[in-house]
Formats: C-alpha cells, sequence, structure tokens
C-alpha cells in the first residue's frame, strides 16, 4: 500500500520544510469489522486502528463525519494533494502513486530555486498517468474490513 512509501518520502523531505499528513475521510471498503462512520468515535477508532496496523507515521487528521474535507477536495478515493504557501495547489492526484507526488514535488521546487535566474513563469497542467497496485496488500485489507468488503468488491467471488 501507499501507507508506507508516502511516510517515506514524507520523511525524506522533513529537511525541506515540507509536512505531511494523512486525511482520514472515510472507510473505503466497510465490511463487519470497519463500518461506515457514524459517529466521531466510530472514525476516531477505525483511523486508531488503520494507524496501528499499516504503522502510519504521519499525524493523521480526521475529516467530519458528512466529509466536509472530502467533498471539498473532490470525493475521489486516495487523492493526494500538494498545496504550497498561500494556499496554491502544487499538484492534484486522483490516486496516490508515490513517484509520481514525488516527482511533482521536485519539479515545483527546481521551478522555485530556479524562477528568477531562468525567468521561469508558472503554468497548470493536467496528465494522465500510471501506478501499480500491491493487489496483496489491497487484499488483506479488504479481508481484514470483513467478508462484506470483500464481497462488495468482488461479488462474483465464491470462499
Amino acid at each position: 500500500m501507499a501507507t508506507a512509501a508516502m511516510d517515506d518520502l514524507a520523511a525524506r523531505l522533513a529537511d525541506r520544510t515540507v509536512s505531511s499528513a494523512f486525511i482520514y475521510t472515510r472507510e473505503a471498503h466497510p465490511g463487519e469489522n470497519y463500518r461506515h462512520h457514524t459517529t466521531m468515535d466510530d472514525k476516531r477508532a477505525n483511523a486508531k486502528a488503520y494507524q496501528e496496523h499499516s504503522n502510519v507515521q504521519r499525524p493523521i487528521l480526521l475529516d467530519t463525519v458528512d466529509g466536509d474535507c472530502h467533498q471539498a477536495y473532490g470525493i475521489l478515493p486516495n487523492m493526494t494533494w500538494i498545496i504550497g504557501r498561500g494556499g496554491i495547489i502544487i499538484y492534484k492526484g486522483a490516486w496516490t502513486g508515490v513517484e509520481d507526488v514525488e516527482d511533482a514535488f521536485n519539479a515545483y521546487i527546481d521551478g522555485k530555486e530556479r524562477q528568477i535566474k531562468d525567468q521561469l513563469v508558472p503554468f497548470y497542467s493536467e496528465r494522465f498517468s500510471w501506478r501499480t497496485r500491491n493487489e496483496e496488500g489491497f487484499n488483506e485489507g479488504l479481508v481484514r474490513a470483513g467478508p462484506q468488503a470483500v464481497s462488495d468488491f468482488y461479488p462474483d467471488k465464491k470462499d
């Protein structure tokens, strides 16, 4: 899963005055063990369990039960954002691809360092990218959530 790789990236960037946080918005694959959140206590307990079993090193911030942050930032699963000073969006990924996040960060820093000398001017772009999925880790997460999560994702799969 991307959690460990993002924690590693955050640690490598820490000396560059970059902070990174995991925003826990909703249970992506609810099951009998980790249900949809109906209270902040539910959300807090699930976030703590996630932090423990995935050994999350970054701070985990909790969205509201209604998902105000998630809705404001696109409502897609596993989104990654780099937000610069003044709230400028540096990077927006509809899924977490760690190499892409690091590449975007490095390109931004390189541009900022060269901006005056090379008379660089920022511009906005979007691009399509690829990432690999850790199928084993993904399936372990479904099983950890419970049989309902497995059957929701793999409706034709029989035990």
